[in-house]
């Protein structure tokens, strides 16, 4: 039976046995896809239920004088007459959030005069009135037939005496504030309408607010606020279960060491079982998603909120200037032309987003593609934590710091909108994630800080899978020995390797990742003096590239001769090495040149780095080649193609092994518009290591590109003999004579390397494979 058919019975019989388990079903299926449309018809029935009872209510309002009560109920009389019905009777409403909003009838109100010696607030603070309402002056009786505002004084002040503590009386009193409004605006058209007949006069400057968004965006914007947290903590809760039961589950049952002694490699029964836990924890997540995107769908509810947004904003604004602009548009005004195209498109906006799928539809399957690196991130970290518990309520104790760790960033992002994905919160697990999907149901689709994001939570991943693996397999963790738990750590414990395993490489590499990340993004600032960001460079490189490697080569007891291929290489991979590095820098012109073409990637998008350029290039020649070429070769070279490679090369062929260390060579420096060099190099750079033995034909090579091109940029005489002389507009591909020669060379310089018989291609196992 081969490799992945193992895997695939691991995987099938571990899969039907967590299906079976309650708590695993009720967690996975059961609430995403009950508890949304549950909660969605609760909230709904909910609120219809309360604006029944509201409605229902008899509203008892306290006046001091039968006078009050006199004008009270004239006010409440024309106010419901004021108000303009949305449909015919007996039919649905035209808005659909309009059903959801309380309308109280007058015959729901009952004025009551205060008997003498009764105080009011007394009165309301017992709650047998729900409101108090009393006016200064006082109303005055108008004959038949008079208007009110010939004999209204000025002003009047109306106190509102109710209690905020008491439900009711808070509506009553928020009701009555809208009834006193429109009472207010007829007083004041009135007043106008004796003086001037014109109502303008009232208004002189009428400030209306339109926005751009369309309706499916305002309310993927309050999606936004929450769906990325629920995603998050479903994921982690999935992913909960499975990872218990694989763990401290199979020990408590005593199944864990007839495991560990079958003669199935232990690797291969944790990708059975490591799989299992990703694939519950990502059907959660679809779940969940899918869930929720049927919820929207299927009742509406983007169409409520845009609706109930839409009555008391931006539509209503453009609905009343309308008229006006067309009648100054007709006269020739420009910016009233001007002002009636915005209240046009806006209303276009609005219309047409009514038969569109909202933002939260489309987003969808994206999101649920960027979440399984996140799913396979915190499935590896569970399932490492867990191996360490020798019971199932030890696993569930574990838990919780795990859980901690996704709830509290989750949380705290959630409620702080105005973060964006950007700076040390691209590397950041789950915040990075939250940040994400956030950023997606805004359609603020952006490649780079997204890109970052994702390879960020993928590089965790990996070293999480590699670590869980490590940890499943180790004795101390099979057998439950907690005293034997510090062999895993301290140091005169640890057996004496002759490389680093692929589990600590990939971690390290992780670990370092968003520290370096987070240096680069201080350093490289085009305004700070050049000398100290080339000094911040040079620290970066030095204290978070070759020194952990170095330290964790040593600190685990590697060989350091053999994991950092510490030897002269061959004559012949020695001069191919040579031929490359003095034409390396072409060909990654050309490679870029390329990758421009195809990507349509034009000159603004370069700008900052020739900004950045600029100031780099300030200084002493030599200097510059120091701490830009020569240095980071060095240190890179000590962390890829010395630690990672070690780590890989073991399990993976020497072309395999080449790609993977490429791929995060190119992401780890995290520039999108230099992807397909970096990447490229990195592979390179990789071979000629494996294929020469030796990391100092790498660094040779590695060196080679970057100081020709820092030499070319200060001295002509170099950039002419490479036929740089002749500037390329972004976009272009330059081929002429010279830059074939160099290829040339490049492609000779590679050939030489991949004759030469090296010793690290002797007892490595499979990294004796050729390519």
């Amino acid at each position: 039976m081969g490799r992945y058919a193992r895997v695939w019975v691991v995987f099938r019989k571990e899969l039907l046995d967590t299906l079976r388990d309650r708590r695993t079903l009720l967690a996975m299926i059961v609430v995403p896809v009950v508890l949304y449309p549950i909660l969605m018809l609760v909230m709904v029935e909910a609120l219809r239920s309360e604006k029944g009872r509201r409605e229902a209510q008899r509203y008892q309002i306290c006046v001091p004088d039968a006078e009050h009560a006199s004008w009270l109920a004239g006010v409440l009389a024309r106010a419901e007459a004021a108000e303009s019905p949305t449909s015919a009777p007996g039919e649905a409403p035209a808005d659909p959030s309009h059903d959801l909003h309380a309308r109280v009838a007058a015959s729901n109100i009952s004025i009551n005069v205060l008997p003498p010696g009764e105080d009011m607030w007394d009165a309301v603070t017992a709650r047998k009135y729900h409101l108090g309402l009393v006016m200064d002056p006082p109303p005055m009786r108008v004959a038949d037939g008079q208007s009110p505002a010939k004999f209204d004084p000025p002003n009047r002040v109306i106190q509102l005496v109710y209690s905020e503590v008491n439900p009711l009386s808070e509506f009553a009193f928020a009701h009555m504030r809208n009834v006193l409004d429109v009472e207010n605006n007829r007083i004041v058209y009135l007043r106008l309408d004796a003086v001037s007949k014109d109502a303008r006069w009232l208004e002189p400057i009428h400030v209306a607010g339109l926005s751009t968004a369309s309706p499916d965006q305002q309310y993927a914007k309050i999606l936004a606020a929450i769906v990325p947290f629920l995603l998050v903590i479903m994921t982690v809760t999935g992913a909960m279960y499975p990872a218990i039961d694989l763990t401290a589950g199979e020990r408590e049952r005593g199944t864990l060491e007839t495991l560990a002694v079958s003669p199935v490699p232990v690797g291969q029964i944790v990708a059975g079982k490591f799989g299992v836990v990703i694939f519950i924890a990502m059907l959660s997540t679809a779940l969940n998603l899918g869930s929720m995107t049927a919820m929207v769908h299927f009742t509406k509810l983007d169409q409520i909120v845009a609706a109930a947004g839409a009555r008391g904003g931006n539509s209503a604004d453009a609905d009343v200037l309308q008229a006006a602009m067309e009648q100054r548009a007709a006269k020739g005004s420009a910016t009233a032309r001007l002002q009636a195209e915005q209240i046009e498109r806006r209303k276009a906006l609005r219309n047409a987003s009514l038969g569109r799928i909202g933002l939260f539809k489309t987003a969808a399957p994206v999101v649920l593609l960027a979440m399984i690196p996140f799913a396979v991130l915190f499935s590896g970290v569970m399932l490492a934590a867990c191996s360490f518990a020798r019971t199932f309520k030890e696993a569930q104790n574990y838990m919780m710091p795990v859980m901690m760790c996704a709830v509290i960033p989750a949380m705290i992002v959630s409620y702080m909108p105005s973060i964006k994905l950007s700076g040390l919160l691209l590397v950041t697990p789950v915040a990075n994630m939250v940040l994400l999907i956030r950023e997606m149901f805004l359609g603020n689709w952006q490649a780079g800080p997204m890109f970052i994001a994702i390879f960020s939570n993928c590089l965790y991943a990996a070293a999480a899978v590699a670590v869980a693996a490590k940890l499943y397999g180790a004795e101390a963790v099979l057998f439950s020995d907690v005293g034997s738990y510090r062999t895993l750590l301290r140091r005169k414990f640890i057996r004496p390797r002759r490389v680093p395993s692929a589990s600590l490489a990939m971690l390290t590499v992780a670990l370092i990742f968003p520290a370096y990340f987070y240096a680069q993004q201080s350093a490289v600032d085009p305004t700070s003096d050049p000398a100290q960001v080339r000094i911040m460079l040079m620290l970066s490189q030095l204290l978070l590239i070759a020194a952990p490697a170095l330290l964790v080569a040593w600190y685990t007891r590697c060989n350091l001769r053999e994991t950092f291929s510490l030897r002269a290489p061959r004559p012949v991979a020695a001069i191919g090495a040579l031929f490359m590095a003095v034409s390396a820098w072409p060909v990654s012109t050309l490679i870029f040149q390329i990758q421009a073409k195809l990507t349509g990637l034009d000159a603004a998008a370069l700008a900052p780095f020739a900004q950045l350029e600029q100031v780099l290039m300030t200084g002493p020649l030599w200097l510059i080649v120091l701490a830009l070429a020569i240095l980071p070769a060095i240190c890179e070279e000590i962390l890829f193609r010395g630690f990672l490679t070690a780590g890989l090369k073991s399990r993976l062929s020497v072309l395999q092994t080449a790609v993977v260390v490429g791929l995060y060579f190119g992401f780890f420096h995290v520039l999108v518009e230099k992807l397909a060099v970096t990447i490229l190099l990195g592979i390179v750079l990789t071979y000629v290591c494996l294929k020469s033995g030796s990391i100092l034909a790498a660094m040779l090579v590695h060196v080679g590109n970057n100081a020709i091109a820092l030499v070319a940029a200060r001295v002509p005489q170099v950039a002419g003999l490479y036929g740089a002389d002749v500037e390329t507009p972004a976009g272009q591909i330059r081929m002429d004579g010279r830059l074939m020669v160099f290829v040339a060379i490049f492609v000779i310089g590679l050939i030489l390397v991949t004759m030469a018989r090296s010793a690290a291609s002797e007892p490595d196992g499979r990294a004796t494979h050729s390519v």
